[in-house]
C-alpha cells in the first residue's frame, strides 16, 4: 500500500480571519483607549509591547498565507496567545470601557464558527470541563502511581486471545469499545491505554526524536512485553466496573480475556501481535468522508491534543496520533493534515493486517455498526468467542447510545458541512477509499 504524502492542491481561499490593515486598527483603537486611563508607565508600556509582537506576528502570517487555509493553524495560535496575554489585561484595565470589549471579540472570536465546542461527558453522563479532566488525570496518575508501589509482586493473570480494536482515530471505535465492555468475558482497563504505553519511557515517541507512534515487534522486548501486562493488570476492570486488583487474590481468575483500543495503535499491530501472540484485532473502518470531517472537527475543538509542545512542530498543538511524515505537514491546511492522519493510519492497518493469519483479524465498516448494530456485534462475537447474555441482548435490542467522545450530535451527512475543504484531499485517497469498498 502506498503510503506518500501527496494531497490534493486545490486553494482555500476564504478563512475567516482579519486582514492585517483590520488587525492594525483593532490594535490602534486599543491605542487610543490606553491613553486615557491611568493605568502606570511600566505596565502600559508592557501591555503596549504585546500588542506591538501581536500586530508585527499576524502581519508576517498574513503575508504569508493571506485567508488561505494553510494558515489556520498560525492563525489560531496567534488568537489562544492574544485572548490568553492580552485580552484579561485589557479587560481588567480597561473594564470600565464599553469599547473594548467591541474590539476584543472580533479578534478572540474570528474563528469559532469553524469549531465545535461542546463539552465532553463522563462515564455516567455529566459534563466534565477542561479543570475537572486535569483533576481526574491527577486522581489518575497519582492511584497508578501508589500501585506501582505495592504490588511490586503483583501475580500478573494470562491475557487469552486479547483483543484490540485498531482503527483510524475518530472512526467510531469509541462506540465500539463502550458496546463490547459490556460482554461478560470482557476485561478493560476503562479508558485507552496511551498513559500505560507511552509511560515506558522506551515505547514514548520522544525515544526515537518524536518521529511517529509507530512501534514493531523490535519494541517488544522482554522487559517491556512485561511491564506493558503488569501496567494492564494494575487498571484491569470488569463490565461492573470492579477493579481485578480489588478482587481477593484466591479468587482473581488466572486467564482473561482483555479487551483494548488506542487510535495509536494504528501503528502498532506488529508490536502488539509481538507482545501477545494470540493476540485478534477488530479493524474498524469508517467512510473517509466521515471520518476525515470528524477529525477536522477534532482539531479544531482542541479536545484530542496529544502532544503540547510537539518538538520540530512550528504550532502550539498536535493532535490525535503521531503519523510517520508528520513533518512534511508544517504548511497545510488542517484538513489535509486530517486526511494525512486518516491515510496513514489506514494505510498501515491494511499492510500489517494482511501480514496476519486471517484467523487474526476481521473488519467491521462503522455505518453497518451503526446500521446493523446486532448483526455487526454477533460477526464480532462469534470471530472473538464471546459469549452472550441477557445484557448484551437488551443492548443490541436498541440503538447503540452515543459514545462518550462524541463531539456533536450524530446526523446523517454531517461531512457536509465540510465538504468544500473535504474536495481539495479526497482525490488523493482514492487507492485506499477503492480498497475499503471490498473490505468485508
Amino acid at each position: 500500500m502506498c503510503r506518500t504524502n501527496s494531497l490534493a492542491q486545490v486553494p482555500l481561499n476564504d478563512l475567516p480571519v482579519l486582514t492585517a490593515a483590520e488587525i492594525e486598527e483593532q490594535v490602534a483603537a486599543i491605542y487610543g483607549l490606553l491613553e486615557n486611563c491611568s493605568l502606570p508607565q511600566e505596565q502600559l508600556e508592557q501591555l503596549t509591547e504585546k500588542l506591538a509582537e501581536f500586530q508585527s506576528q499576524w502581519q508576517a502570517v498574513f503575508t504569508k498565507f493571506g485567508q488561505n487555509y494553510r494558515g489556520e493553524l498560525a492563525y489560531r495560535d496567534l488568537i489562544g496567545e492574544f485572548s490568553r496575554k492580552i485580552a484579561p489585561l485589557l479587560q481588567k484595565w480597561l473594564s470600565s470601557s464599553v469599547a473594548i470589549q467591541e474590539i476584543i471579540n472580533p479578534i478572540t472570536s474570528m474563528l469559532s464558527t469553524l469549531s465545535p465546542s461542546p463539552p465532553l461527558r463522563g462515564k455516567d453522563g455529566e459534563m466534565l470541563s477542561l479543570m475537572q479532566r486535569k483533576r481526574l488525570l491527577i486522581v489518575k496518575k497519582k492511584h497508578q502511581s501508589q500501585l506501582e508501589v505495592e504490588d511490586k509482586n503483583l501475580s500478573i493473570p494470562e491475557f487469552e486471545k486479547p483483543i484490540f480494536i485498531v482503527s483510524a482515530p475518530r472512526a467510531g471505535s469509541s462506540l465500539l469499545f463502550e458496546t463490547l465492555a459490556k460482554f461478560p468475558d470482557l476485561w478493560t482497563i476503562g479508558d485507552e491505554s496511551h498513559e500505560i504505553i507511552e509511560g515506558i519511557p522506551a515505547l514514548h515517541p520522544a525515544a526515537r526524536n518524536f518521529s511517529s507512534n509507530r512501534l514493531d515487534e523490535g519494541d517488544a522486548t522482554p522487559e517491556i512485553s512485561a511491564t506493558l501486562r503488569k501496567g494492564f493488570t494494575q487498571q484491569l476492570q470488569n463490565r461492573e466496573e470492579v477493579k481485578y486488583l480489588n478482587i481477593a487474590e484466591n479468587e482473581r481468575p488466572n486467564k482473561i480475556r482483555f479487551l483494548e483500543k488506542t487510535p495509536k495503535n494504528a501503528l502498532r499491530v506488529p508490536f502488539l501481535k509481538a507482545v501477545f501472540p494470540d493476540a485478534l484485532f477488530i479493524y474498524l473502518y469508517r467512510d473517509a468522508r466521515e471520518n476525515i470531517s470528524s477529525l477536522l472537527e477534532g482539531w479544531r475543538s482542541q479536545r484530542f491534543i496529544s502532544y503540547q509542545p510537539l518538538p520540530g512542530w512550528e504550532h502550539s498543538q498536535w493532535s490525535f496520533l503521531l503519523v510517520p511524515g508528520w513533518s512534511s505537514l508544517q504548511e497545510s491546511s488542517l484538513v489535509e493534515i486530517a486526511a494525512y492522519q486518516w491515510k496513514m493510519a489506514n494505510s498501515y492497518l491494511i499492510e500489517d493486517l494482511q501480514s496476519l493469519n486471517p484467523s487474526c483479524w476481521c473488519s467491521v465498516n462503522y455505518r453497518d455498526l451503526i446500521e446493523h448494530p446486532g448483526q455487526t456485534i454477533n460477526h464480532i462475537a462469534q470471530f472473538a468467542q464471546l459469549h452472550q447474555d441477557k445484557q448484551i441482548e437488551q443492548i443490541l435490542s436498541q440503538p447503540l447510545p452515543i459514545a462518550q467522545r462524541t463531539l456533536s450530535a450524530p446526523r446523517q451527512e454531517k461531512w457536509r458541512k465540510h465538504e468544500r475543504e473535504l474536495a481539495t484531499v479526497l482525490p488523493d485517497l482514492e487507492n485506499i477509499i477503492d480498497f475499503l469498498q471490498y473490505l468485508k
